[in-house]
Order: C-alpha cells, then structure tokens, then sequence
C-alpha cells in the first residue's frame, strides 16, 4: 500500500468517527475491516479519493447498507 492510500484510510476512519460520535478510530478501523470497507476504499481510491468530505462519506454508508452493516 502507497503512502498515500494509507493517509486516505486514516482520513476515511476519522471523518467516519466524526460522523458517528464519540466512538474510537480503533472501533472505526475494526467495523471497516469487518465488513470490507478498507477493501472497497482501496479498489476504487482513483475515484473515491477525489469526492469531498460528505460525497465519500455518502459513499461509505451506501457500500455499508449494501453489506448490511
């Protein structure tokens, strides 16, 4: 993984702590990792790299309602 996929990572865990609340970035990374987000950000980061804030976001919660989350 680049550099700078795993800055987009770091910034997807935060701004989806954010969004939730009050719960930790280490429980943000193990519900990505458990339902395939990492994966997901990682296989279309040419495009999902580029939205803003609340377009990736958007993106993230359609991807988890898909899975079920």
């Amino acid at each position: 993984m680049e550099e700078k996929q795993a800055e987009f990572l770091s910034y997807c865990i935060e701004n989806y702590k954010a969004m939730m609340g009050g719960i930790s970035g280490m429980k943000i990374a193990n519900f990505f990792e458990e339902f395939g987000v990492f994966d997901y950000l990682l296989d279309n980061y040419d495009a999902l790299h580029e939205l803003d804030r609340r377009q990736l976001l958007d993106k993230i919660k359609q991807f988890l309602d898909k899975k079920g989350a």
